[in-house]
């Protein structure tokens, strides 16, 4: 009888700390396409080309979610050459993706860029943050 009393328990807690459980949140890819958003590209990329970057994101709630992203595109000096911060979204759980341009001027250094990208969910319950740094290859 004790045994059941103490799985009982144990059960009750665990329960209770799931259901508190902040939003889970999985980036699974960050990666450079083609300026039509679906298109894979290979690095090095031309200076001057259009391009966009494709983030995939998992989003795990047991309600509707509020979603925020931010990113910085820096140049191979560290100057910031794109601030994205889109709106604030309420997204279901779920697959979700997020993309926007990338502009590199032909006037501008070749070398490695960064994008530095963070995302956030939020909900009744709490908040996860995950960030991601995308190295890529101008020439």
């Amino acid at each position: 009888m004790r045994r059941v009393a103490v799985a009982v328990l144990a059960l009750a807690i665990t329960g209770a700390a799931s259901a508190s459980a902040a939003p889970v949140l999985r980036l699974t890819a960050l990666r450079v396409v083609a300026a039509n958003g679906r298109t894979p590209v290979a690095q090095p990329l031309t200076r001057g080309v259009a391009y966009a970057y494709r983030l995939d994101y998992r989003v795990g709630s047991r309600h509707g979610v509020r979603v925020t992203r931010t990113g910085t595109f820096l140049s191979p000096y560290g100057d910031i050459l794109q601030q994205i911060a889109p709106p604030p979204a309420l997204a279901d759980p779920g697959r979700l993706f997020a993309s926007g341009p990338i502009r590199v001027p032909r006037s501008e250094s070749p070398g490695d860029y960064q994008l530095r990208y963070s995302v956030t969910a939020r909900d009744s319950s709490g908040s996860t943050t995950r960030d991601t740094t995308l190295r890529i290859r101008f020439r």
